[in-house]
């Protein structure tokens, strides 16, 4: 086993030039951006959708079939494409989101509908996945933040402008083009994939597949984010379905530990939790994302029912904390390469995240324009400053031969941990408000208190993520051999 405590050998990449590295680079930001896009895309055509195919009941789970399946499904395509090689395996997933996408636009009602995006989904984890692991195998890390910078402002990009997008489709075509339009961006990826990924290496050896580990991730997985599905439909995270759920994904997770502790090839090698550096990673990776897609849903909620803002005018407040975000990505991957430093960027964004939480809960939001732009904008900047620089330390901490799984770790961690954080404010929102409040009615002080104790619980989950920031071991960049 290498040492995991400094950097092992850096592997022979291959040298491509600046010229085909911005063509891949291009192609992967396509990819990521259609994986990402179509998480929220749907979101602003759903009653439409509804009203074409009724099944308003099932309309949530629109969304959520999506979430669910590319997430679940994101550890093991890093892991097969570690076995495999990535362009196989991406271009498998490319077809499968297209695919998905063809089956989603023609399907005759809701249940087919809600089938197809599981499908879809399918291939969005590989698209996800294998997009940043490549960037592994084109440069080594002391290079690569700052193409790490371009990929997290795309998948910044993608999530914010979805609706946008969605809306527009909705009212000038009609939704079954937000899945038609997958296909000619689907089609660039593919061909981009096919043509510019030729040169990577292969694995040498015949792999060995740990099918029942994937089997144990996807039962392990699945019923943890079907449970916080039932946390937020419930406001409660005592729901019978929710506690069940939970209940059955931790079982799973123990079969999970013990069938890879027991096998050669594991599909989710434990040893890579042995590095501190991996682990410390993957534990600011989560906390961020927690804080961060929380506050994406509940500061325009807390624009809207504290300072009495419309829709139109909290999604343009929210500007600033997106702008923030995709600078930030961008800001920190430059230096990142530059210094060749990850750790400063961790600390500096954890501690502003937390600053500005508690500067919210303490203030507010909704009494100046200024004031909300600032305070907003300094959120996304911390945001950014710490998912670029966490994917170079990430692979900067395993062996290259890890790289795919390492990348998809950190990716489904960041996921699952926007999910609990989603789901763990929004309770507390829940629990701080007199019944009916959130259909209109409470009194403004009550309001402002309930988001002040949210954005305190931020500040708190921020704030553990500043202490494991500060436990982060900095170890030197490779460069190339």
């Amino acid at each position: 086993m290498p040492d995991t405590e400094s950097p092992a050998a850096p592997p022979s990449y291959s040298l491509f030039s600046h010229q085909e590295v911005r063509t891949i680079v291009m192609g992967l930001m396509l990819a990521l951006f259609l994986s990402s896009l179509d998480q929220t895309i749907v979101a602003t055509a759903l009653s439409s959708i509804a009203g074409d195919l009724g099944g308003f009941e099932l309309m949530p789970w629109v969304v959520s079939a999506y979430l669910i399946s590319s997430t679940v499904t994101t550890p093991i395509y890093g892991r097969l494409s570690d076995l495999y090689g990535r362009r196989p395996v991406l271009l498998v997933s490319v077809t499968i989101f297209v695919a998905g996408a063809v089956l989603s636009a023609l399907a005759p009602t809701m249940l087919a509908l809600i089938a197809a995006r599981v499908v879809q989904g399918l291939g969005g984890g590989g698209l996800r996945a294998i997009s940043l692991a490549v960037v592994g195998d084109i440069l080594p890390p002391r290079e690569r933040g700052r193409v790490q910078g371009y990929l997290s402002a795309t998948f910044a990009t993608a999530n914010i402008t979805g609706p946008l997008l969605g809306g527009l489709f909705v009212e000038y075509l009609s939704w079954h083009w937000i899945f038609w339009v997958n296909l000619p961006l689907g089609a660039a990826a593919f061909a981009t994939t096919y043509v510019q990924l030729r040169r990577l290496p292969l694995p040498g050896k015949r792999p060995r597949i740990d099918w029942l580990g994937a089997l144990l991730i996807l039962l392990s997985c699945t019923p943890l984010l079907l449970g916080i599905t039932f946390v937020q439909r419930a406001n409660s995270w005592m729901a019978p379905e929710a506690l069940g759920c939970f209940g059955l994904g931790l079982v799973f997770l123990v079969a999970l530990i013990a069938q890879e502790r027991a096998v050669s090839q594991p599909m989710l090698p434990l040893q890579l939790f042995r590095s501190p550096v991996f682990t410390v990673g993957i534990i600011v990776t989560a906390l961020s994302s927690m804080v961060m897609m929380a506050l994406v849903i509940l500061v325009p909620l807390d624009y809207q029912m504290s300072a009495g803002l419309s829709a139109k005018d909290a999604g343009l407040r929210m500007i600033a904390m997106t702008l923030g975000s995709v600078t930030g990505s961008f800001l920190a991957g430059q230096a990142v390469s530059r210094t060749g430093r990850y750790r400063p960027f961790a600390v500096l964004g954890a501690a502003v995240a937390t600053t500005m939480c508690l500067v919210i809960a303490f203030i507010g939001l909704g009494h100046s324009l200024l004031l909300d732009t600032g305070v907003t904008l300094l959120l996304g900047l911390s945001f950014g400053c710490q998912f670029s620089p966490m994917t170079v330390t990430i692979q900067n901490a395993v062996d290259a031969r890890d790289g795919g799984i390492a990348v998809s770790c950190m990716m489904f961690f960041r996921l699952m941990g926007g999910a609990f954080g989603v789901a763990l404010l929004s309770s507390l929102l829940i629990s701080h408000l007199p019944p009916g409040a959130m259909a209109g009615g409470a009194p403004p002080e009550v309001l402002r208190a309930a988001f002040a104790t949210v954005f305190l619980g931020a500040a708190g989950i921020a704030g553990l993520c500043l202490v494991a920031a500060l436990c982060l071991k900095e170890i030197p960049l490779r460069g190339r051999a």
